[in-house]
């Protein structure tokens, strides 16, 4: 893992390049990694996504989703936290069956007092109760998706995958040229829903020879096999 600290606000400009060199958000740091953890503190493989958004205001799951979700009051507001948001959270952290953040707090600030992201957050209510909240970066020409979570109580809405899909839709209609939603794992299909906005709009990052490449299950191998080589001659 290679860790950049920062000690000031991150310019919308300056988190597109980052972003583009497959370093992402952690608290109010940035990180970069070609292996993670899972819940069972098994190490696997990981790498970095990004999505192309040209026409994406067009598909047909966002729209699905819409539809479903019409009832439901949809704001968009700059990144903030609330005891009503970690309320909402905890009841999300009990339901999950993987290993989540602690808070809200924990997950995108830490002991942090001054938020260096340039953020934004979604906030679903039903009828003025908070049943969902999406937050997500916003560079000057890229997004990066953070958390997304929801009231158990409202699981057959699919109200996280919709937030994801409208996080995306927002980076489309702003006129952004990526998104960028995470890692995705070899043989982990826990991380697989960052490619239900179509496989043939996502690049994979090869640190290797620094370029996004299209995805193909066959390329997501070769990348993960050439990190693991260079992890091997680095020790």
């Amino acid at each position: 893992m290679n860790f950049l600290a920062l000690h000031s606000p991150l310019a919308p400009e300056r988190l597109d390049v980052m972003l583009g060199f497959g370093y992402y958000r952690m608290q109010q740091n940035l990180f970069t990694t070609n292996y993670a953890h899972t819940d069972n503190n098994t190490v696997i493989p990981v790498i970095w996504a990004r999505v192309l958004l040209d026409g994406f205001e067009q598909h047909k799951q966002l729209k699905k989703l819409r539809s479903r979700n019409k009832l439901f009051e949809l704001q968009l507001h700059p990144a903030k936290n609330s005891e009503e948001i970690e309320a909402l959270y905890s009841q999300y952290r009990i339901f999950i069956n993987f290993d989540g953040h602690d808070s809200v707090q924990t997950c995108l600030y830490g002991n942090a007092d001054t938020d260096f992201f340039p953020g934004r957050m979604w906030e679903v209510r039903d009828n003025g109760k908070l049943i969902a909240v999406g937050y997500f970066d916003e560079g000057f020409d890229s997004c990066a998706g953070i958390l997304n979570f929801f009231d158990p109580d409202y699981k057959k809405y699919s109200l996280g995958s919709w937030l994801y899909f409208e996080s995306v839709a927002f980076a489309a209609r702003t006129g952004k040229t990526f998104f960028y939603p995470g890692y995705i794992g070899l043989n982990f299909p826990k991380f697989d829903y960052k490619l239900d906005v179509g496989s043939h709009r996502v690049e994979l990052w090869h640190p290797g020879v620094a370029l996004w490449l299209p995805f193909t299950p066959s390329i997501l191998l070769a990348i993960c096999q050439d990190n693991a080589q260079q992890n091997q001659r680095a020790t």
